[in-house]
């Protein structure tokens, strides 16, 4: 009887979780993803939060902010370009990009939220630092997010945009 037990318990256990981990799959594509983006993005940011050991320093004139980012085989190779200054242009008033001289590895997605102070790249070069919300049907690598995003808001403002990139340490 505890031959059989164990292996059904375990394979209960196993199609439960694929049952909850298919759920939320479907909830962040689904519709409702635009109209609760705060409570996914709080949610995201926080268990990101425990995983995300790299911290980016970026500097706008004379702000510095923090970025956390996720440790990824992407990330690793952004950093690998580190420092690098860079003039960011402003794509439809929500977002400033950068087409860097190096591809970086990807892993895409299609978000269907893009929040304020998110970093994707997208495609294989193009770094974005997003300061307004909206939602999307194209394809990202999630890098991480800016820490203060009001303050980041305010300091890119409208047009083009020179930034600082450094890395700031693994603290730890």
């Amino acid at each position: 009887m505890k031959k059989i037990g164990l292996p059904l318990c375990i394979i209960v256990m196993v199609v439960g979780l694929s049952a909850c981990a298919a759920s939320e799959t479907h909830e962040r594509e689904g519709p409702n993803a635009e109209e609760q983006p705060s409570n996914d993005n709080n949610q995201e940011r926080e268990e990101a939060e425990m995983t995300n050991l790299l911290v980016l320093e970026l500097q706008i004139g004379d702000e510095v902010f923090s970025a956390q980012l996720n440790e990824s085989e992407t990330t690793e190779a952004l950093l690998e370009l580190l420092p690098l200054t860079i003039d960011m242009e402003d794509l439809h008033s929500n977002e400033k990009f950068y087409y860097l001289s190096d591809s970086l590895p990807t892993d895409s997605e299609s978000p269907g939220v893009i929040n304020e102070g998110d970093i994707i790249l997208y495609g294989d070069d193009c770094l974005v630092f997003f300061y307004d919300q909206f939602s999307t049907s194209h394809q990202y690598t999630r890098l991480g997010y800016i820490e203060d995003v009001d303050r980041f808001t305010q300091a890119v403002g409208e047009g083009d945009v020179t930034v600082a990139l450094d890395f700031a340490g693994n603290e730890g």
